[in-house]
């Protein structure tokens, strides 16, 4: 269950937070400039998110680059398509009161009413590619292309499922925060 402070933090980071300088320059040596290129094509509270996840993982001893990277780029195919703040709480809504029907509404192009909801359940795809594009890791690609997939049951979907161990840990870390 997710915690109402958790979603006032998020409003809060949706209105205008920002890095600071010595933030921007831990981000940038763990991204290196290829994929700084990508964050730095995210909004700002996206930024501030997916530095959170980070530093959770860095807290919990997560060394591993490719994990470190995913999570700062996990949220990256939102760039694609941004998010305006009234999108981002009826994905919220819509999640809470219609699961089902929030991931059937995801499906095809984002335009019209649909669209906050197909950004939110295509993101990881096109994050995936984007990444891939910019010399990403396959590591790190999967695990921005399968960070909103349960595997629950240990099953896996196909062979390129990244190892369930770092998936997970990126999952509680996103979230976490």
């Amino acid at each position: 269950m997710v915690k109402p402070w958790y979603r006032l933090n998020q409003f809060r980071n949706a209105l205008g937070g920002r890095l600071s300088e010595d933030e921007y320059a831990q981000v940038s040596d763990i991204l290196g400039p290829d994929l700084m290129t990508l964050f730095d094509q995210m909004h700002p509270g996206e930024q501030i998110h997916s530095l959170r996840v980070t530093r959770q993982l860095v807290r919990d001893q997560e060394t591993n680059p490719d994990l470190l990277k995913a999570a700062l780029l996990h949220d990256v195919g939102k760039s694609k398509h941004p998010l305006r703040l009234w999108e981002r709480v009826i994905i919220v809504l819509g999640r809470a009161l219609f699961p089902q029907k929030a991931d059937i509404w995801g499906m095809g192009n984002p335009t019209g009413w649909q669209r906050p909801f197909v950004i939110a359940r295509q993101h990881p795809g096109w994050g995936a590619e984007m990444v891939s594009t910019a010399g990403g890791s396959r590591l790190c690609v999967d695990l921005i292309r399968y960070h909103q997939e349960s595997f629950q049951d240990g099953t896996r979907k196909d062979s390129i499922v990244p190892p369930l161990d770092l998936l997970a840990k990126l999952q509680k870390a996103d979230n976490d925060n």
